[in-house]
C-alpha cells in the first residue's frame, strides 16, 4: 500500500509544478529547445548467500530467498554492452565451492552469468569488485568495499559496479551546529536521516521517497524521476532497498557534503522490479548543508546540486521534507509583509489518491509544519525566480494513513517542500539552488525568515 501512496505523492509534486505557473511571479521557459533526455540504465542486484561453508553471489529471489542472505554487494548492468564484459559464477568439480570470475579458473567450471559489469570505472560512484579467498577453507566471496571478513584476502576483478553495503540499512555522517544535528545516510543516496533540535527528532524515514532530498523530475513526465535517495522498494525488508550510489559524504566546518547517482523511483517504468533497479547514470543529485547559516542559530542553507549531461527540461523538489505524524499544523509566511498564517483546515488527507496538495505562493518566504504546541516547527525559506531565487511554488501534504503511531518510520507523515516551474530548462553541468531550513518555534521560524528577506539572500 505504502508503494502506492508514495507514487501518488510523486504525482502531487508535479501536480504542484504543473498548478503553480500563473501570477507572473516566475519565469518560465514557453518551450524547452534543444532539451535532451538521459539514458538510464538497468541494473541487477548481486547479492551474498550461504550456502553450508560456501558464500556464494547470487541474482534474483530463488536463492537470496531460500539461504541465509548476507545481503547485497554491488549492482551491475543487467545486459551486455561496449565496455562491459560477463561476469559468471563457476563452481567447483565437488560442487563445494562457488566462485566468481571473467576468465577461467582452474578446478571450476561454468555455473551462471550473474551480470555485465563495467570494464573501467566509466561511471561516478563506481568501485572495482573483489573476490576474496579464505586460504584456509578454499572458499571464495564476493565482498563490498565496505565490508570484510576474518581469514579472506582479496583478489582485485578487473570489472566495476556500484558498491552496495551487506545488510546494513544505515551508514551515517553525524554533524551539529546551531543547535541542530543531522544524520545522513550513505544506505540511502547519503539524503538527511535525521534531523533533531532541542532533543526532538523531526523526520520521517518510512521510505527512501521520503526523508529531506531532491526529486527530479525529466520533461514532465512523472514516471521519470531520478530520486536521490532511491526506489520504491525496501521498507517491507530493508535488506532488499535500493538505495542511490554515493559519490561524496563529508563533513567540511559546520557543512555536510553528499552527492549520489539517483535511481528512477518506480523500477518498472524501464524494466525494473524487486531486484533490477534503474540508475540515471550521467545524472547526479545532492547537496551542501550549511548549519548555523550566518551564524543564524537555527537556520540551514540547503544548497541542491543537480549535474546533467546536457540541457534537459524538467523540475525540481528540494529539499522535500517529510517530516514525523505528530508534526500537524500547517502554515504559510509571506516575509515582505510579515503574514504568518496557519492554513491546517485546508490541508486534505493525501491517502486518498488523486487529491492535490495545499500550494503556496509568495517571492520571499515559505512554508511551516509543526506540532501542535506550536513549540517545535520546521520551516524552508525561498526566493521567486522573478527575484533572482529558483522557487516556483510550496506544497504542503498530510498522509496520516492507518496509523496513529508518530516514529520516525511509521507511515505517518506531513511534507513541505519548493518546487521549481514544470518545464524549467537546466542547463548542461553543474547547477545549485538554495533554500533555507529553520527549525524553532512557529513564532521564531517566521522571525528568522523576516531576517533572510532583510538580509537579501537568494
Amino acid at each position: 500500500m505504502w508503494r502506492t501512496l508514495l507514487q501518488v505523492c510523486s504525482l502531487l509534486i508535479v501536480a504542484i509544478l504543473e498548478s503553480s505557473c500563473g501570477g507572473g511571479r516566475s519565469t518560465i521557459p514557453a518551450s524547452a529547445p534543444h532539451s535532451t533526455v538521459p539514458t538510464p540504465t538497468l541494473l541487477r542486484t548481486l547479492y551474498r548467500v550461504v550456502n553450508g561453508g560456501d558464500r556464494m553471489t547470487t541474482i534474483g529471489p530463488d536463492e537470496r530467498s531460500s539461504y541465509p542472505l548476507e545481503g547485497q554487494v554491488y549492482y551491475v548492468p543487467d545486459q551486455p554492452a561496449s565496455g562491459r564484459t560477463t561476469l559468471n559464477r563457476l563452481i567447483n568439480s565437488g560442487g563445494t565451492d562457488h566462485a566468481d570470475a571473467i576468465n577461467n579458473l582452474m578446478g571450476y567450471s561454468q555455473d551462471m552469468v550473474l551480470g555485465f559489469p563495467w570494464t573501467g570505472a566509466s561511471g561516478l560512484g563506481m568501485a572495482q569488485l573483489s573476490e576474496f579467498l579464505n586460504s584456509g577453507t578454499g572458499d571464495y566471496a564476493l565482498l563490498a568495499p565496505s565490508e570484510s571478513l576474518p581469514g579472506y584476502s582479496p583478489q582485485a576483478l578487473a570489472v566495476y559496479g556500484y558498491p552496495r553495503f551487506g545488510n546494513a540499512s544505515e551508514v551515517l555522517l553525524s554533524l551539529s551546529a546551531g543547535g541542530i544535528t543531522v544524520e545522513s545516510n550513505k544506505v540511502a543516496g547519503g539524503v538527511v536521516w535525521r534531523w533533531f533540535w532541542n532533543g526532538v527528532e523531526f523526520e520521517n524515514n518510512f521510505a527512501y521517497g521520503g526523508e529531506i532530498q531532491a526529486a527530479f523530475y525529466v520533461g514532465d513526465n512523472p514516471n521519470l524521476n531520478p530520486t536521490e535517495a532511491g526506489d520504491f522498494y525496501g521498507r517491507e525488508n530493508p535488506i532488499l532497498a535500493h538505495g542511490s550510489p554515493v559519490v561524496r559524504f563529508e563533513n567540511q566546518g559546520n557543512t555536510q557534503i553528499t552527492r549520489a547517482v539517483p535511481l528512477n523511483w518506480d523500477p518498472t517504468v524501464f524494466g525494473g522490479d524487486q531486484d533490477h533497479p534503474v540508475i540515471w547514470d550521467s545524472v547526479i543529485l545532492g547537496k551542501d548543508l550549511t548549519l548555523n547559516f550566518n551564524n543564524m542559530g537555527p537556520v540551514a542553507k540547503y544548497t541542491t546540486h543537480v549535474v546533467l549531461p546536457g540541457k534537459t527540461s524538467g523540475s525540481l523538489t528540494s529539499p522535500i521534507t517529510y517530516l514525523r505524524g505528530n508534526f500537524n499544523r500547517y502554515w504559510t509566511y509571506d516575509a515582505q509583509s510579515q503574514q504568518l498564517n496557519e492554513v491546517t483546515g485546508h490541508i486534505v488527507n493525501g491517502c486518498s489518491n488523486n487529491l492535490p496538495p495545499y500550494v503556496f505562493n509568495t517571492d520571499f518566504g515559505g512554508v511551516i509544519i509543526s506540532d501542535s504546541t506550536a513549540a517545535y516547527a520546521m520551516g524552508i525559506y525561498g526566493v521567486s525566480t522573478a527575484h533572482g531565487g529558483w522557487v516556483s511554488s510550496y506544497g504542503l501534504w498530510s498522509f496520516p494513513c492507518g496509523t496513529t503511531d508518530t516514529s520516525e518510520s511509521a507511515y505517518n507523515f506531513n511534507v513541505l517542500s519548493p518546487a521549481s516551474a514544470s518545464g524549467w530548462l537546466f542547463p548542461a553541468g553543474e547547477s545549485t539552488y538554495n533554500a533555507y531550513m529553520i527549525t524553532e518555534s512557529v513564532q521564531t521560524v517566521a522571525a528568522k525568515m523576516s531576517e533572510l528577506y532583510a538580509l537579501g539572500v537568494r
